[in-house]
């Protein structure tokens, strides 16, 4: 036996008592070695591996703390439950040495590392080792998930709201090792760019629409989508939404109770975690341990009469994400995103009232609320704003990102006095242990 072939079997006794196999008979293990991969076998699942990271319920948090540090930032929710540690988030007071801010920063970097292995992997081996078709898809899953972290990194670390600035984050596109190691923050518009051109790879290579915690061609569109909007490019989000909307992958539920029952099999669903019941367990529990009330605030003041509400949160509990039902997932993207993402870009684009207003009342009508009363684009900016809070609430921090997007945040948050506080610090692990950036680099206000 080969002692490539002796590693790996060593390596899925490692991780039999961590990784489930959501990936319908595909290897579930999490090889992460360098020289291990040696057929298309391996090379799936080295990918299988990153997924994995996303999901891993123990130490990594990438899909908690998605939930919780942004909902405590913007107050939807009164307190995370990260221990003392937590008024730091609630109160909009972030330290350098915050353990939930390191991690959350190296959980980004190492789903960032398992799919740059993926891909060189997978493109080292030769042709009578993986069928073209297999490489291409492999790869195209892997440039998404680098794609996602680093825009979830650059959403965090970075002053992603101005594509000028200096201040994005570390762009990592090989295995980070000592050679690599030591690398400066590249600027806001490098990291987009390096964003939207895995993403385009993706588009091209990733693998149709099959079930919704694989990434694929809809995901890889969506999630281009969103980056585009954030870029401010308005046009160009609204008319690629509309193309998800339309291309006949994801339709809307008929109501927004069943698309968070029908858990894995949610016909909106785009993107989402993977748990069964193997997989999930009470360290998974958001109830018991991380989330806390939907306070006194102007999230609960704005969810009090929708109909919504009793779906999403109750006095102590996010209904949504702690489902146990369907194994308490997370979700990163859905086709009622797509939707708000429209009405945005059109809002933000000159279009009409009309046109603006058009998806925008698709969610609402859905929801029960009628078409939006606004009557010019101040009014209705507020509405969509406030959509985006009450549908997508609790998702991949979107009322956050929103409150940012629509300069709300400063007004519905007392705490927060300066666009400073929309980044959290570069972890102090960061500064010293890589080469190439010092104290100097840090954000704005954590010198």
């Amino acid at each position: 036996m080969k002692k490539t072939s002796i590693y790996i079997i060593i390596l899925l006794l490692i991780y039999s008592c961590e990784i489930v196999d959501v990936l319908e008979n595909d290897p579930p293990n999490n090889l992460v070695a360098e020289n291990v991969v040696e057929n298309e076998t391996d090379a799936r699942a080295l990918l299988n591996g990153v997924y994995t990271t996303i999901t891993a319920r123990t130490t990594d948090k990438y899909y908690m703390f998605s939930e919780l540090i942004p909902s405590a930032m913007i107050g939807s929710m009164s307190r995370s439950g990260l221990g003392t540690i937590n008024a730091q988030f609630s109160e909009n007071e972030l330290q350098f040495d915050n353990i939930f801010v390191r991690d959350y920063w190296l959980v980004f970097y190492k789903v960032i590392d398992l799919a740059n292995n993926s891909i060189v992997q997978t493109e080292q081996l030769s042709s009578d080792l993986i069928t073209e078709e297999s490489r291409r898809e492999i790869l195209g899953e892997a440039h998404y998930l680098r794609a996602m972290a680093t825009f979830d990194a650059l959403r965090y670390f970075g002053q992603f709201f101005d594509v000028n600035s200096n201040l994005g984050v570390v762009l990592r596109t090989e295995p980070s090792n000592y050679v690599s190691r030591d690398k400066p923050r590249s600027t806001v518009a490098e990291c987009y760019a390096q964003i939207i051109s895995d993403l385009d790879i993706a588009i091209s290579d990733a693998p149709d629409f099959s079930v919704t915690y694989r990434s694929s061609k809809t995901a890889a569109k969506a999630l281009k989508a969103k980056v585009l909007l954030f870029q401010g490019q308005y046009a160009e989000a609204a008319t690629l939404a509309d193309n998800v909307i339309n291309d006949g992958t994801r339709s809307l539920e008929v109501d927004f109770e069943t698309a968070f029952s029908n858990g894995l099999n949610s016909s909106e669903m785009i993107f989402m975690t993977y748990r069964d019941e193997n997989s999930d367990s009470e360290d998974n529990n958001r109830k018991r341990f991380y989330f806390g009330r939907a306070g006194n605030t102007w999230f609960a003041d704005l969810m009090d009469a929708d109909p919504r509400r009793p779906f999403t949160y109750n006095g102590a509990t996010v209904l949504k994400t702690n489902d146990a039902d369907n194994f308490r997932p997370t979700y990163f993207l859905r086709l009622s995103e797509m939707y708000l993402i429209k009405a945005e870009g059109l809002a933000f684009s000159n279009a009409t009232l009309a046109d603006a207003s058009a998806p925008l009342n698709i969610v609402r009508n859905r929801a029960g609320i009628g078409d939006t009363p606004a009557t010019n684009m101040d009014e209705l900016k507020d509405d969509i704003f406030n959509e985006i809070a009450r549908e997508l609430a609790f998702e991949n921090g979107s009322e956050w990102f929103a409150a940012i997007r629509f300069d709300k945040a400063m007004t519905l948050k007392p705490t927060i006095i300066s666009s400073n506080q929309y980044i959290l610090p570069i972890p102090e692990q960061e500064i010293e242990g890589n080469g190439s950036i010092s104290i100097a680099d840090q954000n704005p206000g954590y010198e």
